[in-house]
């Protein structure tokens, strides 16, 4: 009887495939939840950009533009972050929290003084398996861009 059990070769491939899968969903995964870490880089890298235009124009921060509402428009360019990040900006997935600040260098002395925008932002890893990838369930990206203020030297005649 064991040398006709030791013959019997039935459930072989189903046991190999079962052993197999494994391993080879977890790597699959683990690629598909990379690539999309690498692009919500981008993602926000992006935004960190679009922020800092935004900052450059509106900032008003150091009254170095009279005739602009003063403030540094921490909700205007927090918006034209969030837009910036379009449908990866949601609750279901993608970014979940976006936080924007705006750091405005310039004075009235040198209205061209650089304006700095920092996105902070945690992106949701849904893709089964794909914790491996992103060490938990959330990765934190951050980004920073800054660009010279767009203030203009006003002359008194």
């Amino acid at each position: 009887m064991f040398k006709r059990l030791m013959r019997n070769t039935k459930g072989a491939v189903m046991a190999e495939f079962v052993i197999a899968i494994v391993p080879v969903m977890t790597t699959f995964f683990s690629f598909v939840q990379l690539s999309r870490i690498a692009t919500a880089r981008l993602v926000v890298k992006h935004s960190a950009i679009v922020g800092a235009r935004a900052a450059a124009v509106m900032s008003n921060a150091n009254d170095n533009t009279p005739d602009q509402p003063g403030g540094n428009q921490q909700g205007e360019v927090s918006n034209a972050v969030k837009t910036a990040m379009g449908p990866w900006f949601t609750k279901a997935g993608g970014f979940t929290v976006v936080n924007v600040s705006v750091t405005d260098s310039s004075s009235r002395s040198d209205p061209y003084g650089w304006v700095e925008v920092k996105v902070n932002t945690l992106y949701a890893c849904n893709v089964p398996m794909g914790f491996i990838a992103c060490g938990g369930n959330t990765k934190r990206l951050e980004e920073t861009f800054r660009m010279p203020h767009q203030g203009a030297i006003y002359k008194q005649k």
